[in-house]
């Protein structure tokens, strides 16, 4: 796999305020990644970023390993769901012609393209106006706007708020089938917990102006936070479990926690926090 987006060393402070603090990752090609956090974590500040809405305080964000990819020759390759805003009083396929104007990438066979995104996201070829749309069609809507110059990067901001049950289930189809069918790789921020563990590949919690790595959650693991992780520690632990700066994730399985407990006594670790974590909905409470 390749890497689609780093972040390194990234901060974002308001003022006196900070937002972020030393945020670091990574994106691989073809990923699903969740971004969670509460309400006012910083995670569509962070998603502004990436698409340089908002200015960088400190740090750096690259993508496929391009630093100065906020150009409409690279950015064009970036996709978003965020604040979208439509005309209303237009069709679904003269918003999609409409916003094509503006871009300077150039799509060939154009009116047969949009016939596509527009099938591809469940929505009629018709004149009919989007504000007689129902809530869950301009969010599909929206989604084949932010693939109208087909991204290779797409990011999702909250897509879910607002839908029933069904349109839930409709815009969940649609991503998987965006990377089992054009390949393309999804930062995708939400409060729909169950949808974040179904979909993604791993995710990222923001906590404390900090982001905090989880691979998927398939059953119930144990998380253990080192108040600090020595070099000798990690070594001695790297063939064990899974850790991600201060934290060991461990599989629900007693004689690994106890080797793994072992090692930590016998090291002088210092244990800040045990926690049993059971499903994203424990995480995200215990933020």
């Amino acid at each position: 796999m390749s890497e689609m987006l780093k972040v390194k060393n990234l901060n974002k402070s308001f003022g006196e305020y900070k937002i972020l603090s030393n945020i670091n990752f990574e994106i691989q090609k073809g990923d699903i990644v969740g971004l969670i956090g509460k309400n006012g974590s910083g995670k569509t500040t962070l998603m502004k970023m990436i698409l340089g809405f908002t200015p960088l305080s400190s740090g750096d964000i690259s993508f496929k390993e391009n630093s100065y990819y906020r150009q409409e020759e690279f950015l064009s390759k970036i996709g978003f769901l965020l604040d979208c805003k439509l005309f209303e009083d237009f069709s679904a396929y003269d918003n999609l012609k409409l916003f094509s104007k503006y871009s300077k990438h150039q799509i060939k066979n154009l009116d047969e393209h949009i016939s596509e995104l527009l099938q591809f996201v469940g929505l009629d070829n018709t004149k009919k106006q989007v504000k007689t749309f129902s809530f869950g069609m301009k969010q599909r809507l929206g989604l084949a706007l932010a693939l109208l110059n087909d991204p290779d990067f797409l990011i999702l901001d909250e897509p879910f708020v607002g839908l029933d049950p069904i349109g839930v289930k409709l815009l969940l189809d649609y991503i998987v089938k965006l990377r089992s069918e054009k390949g393309v790789t999804i930062l995708i921020s939400s409060h729909q917990l169950h949808e974040i563990e179904e979909i993604c590949d791993y995710f990222f919690l923001i906590h404390n102006n900090c982001i905090e790595w989880h691979s998927s959650i398939d059953k119930s693991k144990i998380v253990i936070t080192i108040e600090k992780m020595s070099q000798e520690l990690r070594n001695r632990l790297a063939d064990l479990v899974d850790i991600r700066n201060t934290e060991i994730e461990i599989p629900n399985n007693m004689t690994l926690l106890n080797t793994v407990l072992k090692i930590i006594y016998e090291m002088n670790g210092n244990i800040r926090k045990l926690n049993v974590i059971n499903s994203l909905q424990d995480l995200f409470e215990e933020e």
